[in-house]
């Protein structure tokens, strides 16, 4: 095994993680082909699914590097055989033009490459191999989609444009411009001091919020949803009053002075129900929207702390220092953001996440994946756990038989609740697919020493969006 590379220490490597982003988009794109409804799936998916195939093929190549399999050359050599397995899929399975099939063949697996071992290099103790496979592979699927939307959005003005398809370039646009701040700070270390960093952010927002879609600036187009109607607004000041609480239990814990425990810190996992349970049923466009803003918002506050900008420093790691989770190795604190990253996974992941209704209508049990495996059930197994957990599943683990029990529970009554009061449907089918994904997940939860905010939603969501 290659030692270069530090990884997240007390973790196994998890290669398994490389094939289940992959996964999740396969399933999402073969289940209406089951159905005969695959006409109804963007082309931009289907492209998007042949690309992470081509990542999964890449993640062996990197694998076998990491484990000594092969030289520099033959490592090479496989990854130009994979750029030409993808550019055959391109061509064979969607018909696409020559050079369009090179290039989505070509970019997403070279970019891909040199993204997870930079990623390695520059945050060391932060991820286990297959972490950073999800990870890079994220990044990765995000730019190829932004790539293939964002240049319409903005060079067609004439264009009508639906809501979502408003929100989705007003999200691209923002994340791409903090994902290049990110970058300019990592290559300029001038960039690294307050002023010529918030001077920076400025710019950024300013030309994020200027940069036009269809006729009209992205700025407006925000203002003009948030205002759209009385429902908006309320939903809006409901997660405003969910932030202003949240940020007071922080300041509690500031009163308090004592490091959180692991069941402490499922307040914001309650939290975060109490915000997606909501918004997915009635507000899905709005939270959508919400989660991706927040996102820019913690990578943010993330790079100010880790190149301590004044004034939001200080008060930053006094946070850090009290929250953060002992999986939490390396200089980077991706808890917070995992939280955030695992609920917003299946809507962000599936093609078509909010109805004409403004809900997930019938994809509500499946979008709420990330909600029920770690808003429900991985907190229910860390509270449960640490107050009445006494029968261990090994002497190397904290978790317990009790908490994986009270997981299952809690799960399948809050699944059981929904459907009582018609807020999913369910078929006998159905139903046993989701009991296996209740049982699967609290048994990984249980079992695995990977990041439970990362793997857990996409195991469960893999499994719901396959049923039937």
């Amino acid at each position: 095994m290659n030692t270069f590379y530090k990884t997240r220490p007390g973790a196994s490597p998890g290669w398994w993680l490389g094939v289940l982003l992959p996964a999740c988009y396969a399933a999402t794109l073969w289940r209406p082909y089951q159905q005969n409804h695959q006409q109804h799936l963007p082309r931009d998916y289907k492209r998007t699914v042949l690309m992470t195939f081509g990542l999964v093929l890449q993640s062996l190549v990197i694998r076998g590097t990491l484990e000594s399999r092969w030289n520099r050359r033959q490592a090479i050599l496989l990854t130009l055989l994979v750029v030409a397995s993808g550019w055959g899929l391109f061509v064979v399975c969607l018909k696409e033009n020559v050079v369009f099939a090179g290039v989505s063949g070509f970019l997403p697996v070279v970019v891909y490459d040199k993204l997870y071992f930079t990623i390695l290099k520059t945050i060391p103790k932060s991820f286990s191999y297959g972490e950073a496979f999800i990870v890079a592979q994220s990044i990765v699927a995000f730019a190829y989609c932004t790539f293939l939307q964002l240049p319409p959005a903005i060079l067609r003005p004439d264009t009508v444009y639906t809501e979502m398809q408003v929100i989705y370039s007003i999200l691209q646009i923002g994340l791409l411009g903090i994902l290049m701040l990110a970058w300019a700070t990592y290559c300029f270390t001038w960039l690294r001091k307050s002023i010529p960093f918030w001077f920076a952010l400025g710019i950024t927002s300013g030309l994020v919020a200027l940069c036009p879609i269809g006729k009209l600036p992205a700025v407006t187009h925000l203002i003009l949803f948030f205002v759209n109607d009385m429902e908006t607004i309320m939903t809006t000041g409901m997660y405003l009053a969910l932030l202003v609480l949240t940020v007071s239990f922080i300041m509690w814990q500031f009163s308090y002075g004592r490091r959180t425990t692991t069941a402490t810190r499922k307040v914001f996992h309650f939290l975060i129900v109490l915000v997606y349970g909501p918004g997915l049923l009635y507000q899905c466009r709005l939270l959508y929207l919400a989660s991706g803003l927040m996102l820019a918002v913690l990578i943010v506050l993330e790079m100010a702390r880790l190149i301590q900008l004044a004034p939001v420093a200080n008060a930053l790691n006094v946070t850090v220092n009290l929250f953060i989770d002992e999986k939490d190795a390396g200089a980077v604190a991706l808890t917070p953001i995992y939280l955030l990253v695992g609920c917003s996974l299946p809507f962000w992941l599936h093609p078509v996440p909010c109805d004409l209704t403004d809900s997930s209508g019938l994809q509500m049990l499946t979008l709420s994946a990330g909600v029920i495996s770690i808003g429900i059930g991985d907190t229910a197994a860390s509270v449960i756990g640490y107050h009445f957990g006494r029968h261990k599943w090994h002497a190397s683990t904290n978790k317990s038989v009790e908490g994986t029990v009270a997981s299952v529970l809690l799960q399948s009554a809050a699944v059981a609740a929904a459907y009582h009061y018609g807020v999913i449907h369910l078929t006998v089918l159905r139903a046993a697919y989701t009991g296996v994904a209740i049982i699967v997940n609290a048994l990984v939860e249980s079992k695995t020493d990977q990041i439970d905010n990362l793997v857990l939603p996409l195991v469960t969501y893999l499994i719901l969006v396959s049923s039937p």
